[in-house]
């Protein structure tokens, strides 16, 4: 992976060593290198080769499963890999420091035969996505305690917004989900709504999943998941409220050209 590469020094034993950026300007942070131009020249043999093998064939071009935007250290994108081992799930994120580390915990879980099946990559969702993803061909967005960038000169920092909803829109399935979860109110209400405003996407309750749809067990078990990330387990042990407040939206948009 091209991160753990940049950076061969990085260990999971050494990750105390590092100073660690909590936060990062996407309209700033491109000086770096991205791995492919098109999804058709993704090198999925570097960043899933075993997967690859096992699978003969192997994935489509930028036809990835799961993608989880801002994954951070990449927690929950090990945890989903270990839930669907027939999925491919990749985590972006923009900061290097948290891609080294999380390619590194990546790379552990595969010396023990786990995670095959994921990878993180160090990416600004506002630029790369074209150069990533194809058309149609995402099952599942998952954003979780985004930055809330709150100030109002920040605005178009944020990963949800109406622009960056048609270009989430455009690579989704048909029928394909996005799912959100904050530890604060107040973003849990903007993203919430500027979704809802979206003509793109529709709200579904879970109860309304459940029993009723393929992807039920997916859905269930990513909620589940959104609580065992390091931010949702930090937000359990030194908040007052302790409450995770999550949403699951269908796409349901019409034929999208870009």
């Amino acid at each position: 992976m091209l991160g753990k590469i940049g950076r061969p020094d990085a260990s999971s034993s050494k990750m105390a060593r590092f100073r660690h950026r909590p936060h990062a300007n996407p309209l700033a942070d491109n000086d770096f290198q991205f791995p492919c131009t098109g999804p058709d020249e993704f090198p999925f043999d570097l960043y899933y080769p075993a997967w690859r093998k096992q699978r003969n064939a192997g994935a489509q071009e930028g036809h990835f499963d799961i993608v989880d935007i801002g994954c951070g250290y990449g927690d929950f994108v090990r945890n989903v890999s270990l839930a669907f081992p027939d999925l491919l799930t990749v985590g972006l994120e923009l900061r290097d420091i948290p891609v080294v580390l999380g390619q590194q915990a990546l790379l552990d879980g595969r010396a023990n035969g786990q995670n095959e099946n994921a990878a993180i990559l160090r990416c600004n969702v506002m630029k790369h996505l074209p150069r990533l993803l194809a058309r149609q061909s995402i099952k599942f967005f998952t954003i979780m305690f985004p930055d809330p960038q709150f100030k109002a000169s920040h605005a178009r920092r944020r990963v949800i917004s109406p622009q960056l909803l048609s270009e989430y829109a455009y690579y989704l399935i048909p029928g394909g989900f996005l799912l959100i979860c904050s530890d604060l109110r107040d973003l849990y209400l903007y993203m919430h709504s500027t979704i809802v405003a979206h003509p793109f996407f529709c709200e579904v309750q879970v109860k309304e999943i459940s029993g009723n749809d393929n992807d039920s067990h997916a859905i269930e078990t990513i909620l589940q998941l959104m609580d065992r990330t390091a931010d949702a387990e930090r937000h359990m042990r030194k908040d007052a409220d302790k409450t995770v407040y999550k949403a699951v939206f269908r796409c349901t948009k019409p034929e999208l050209t870009m």
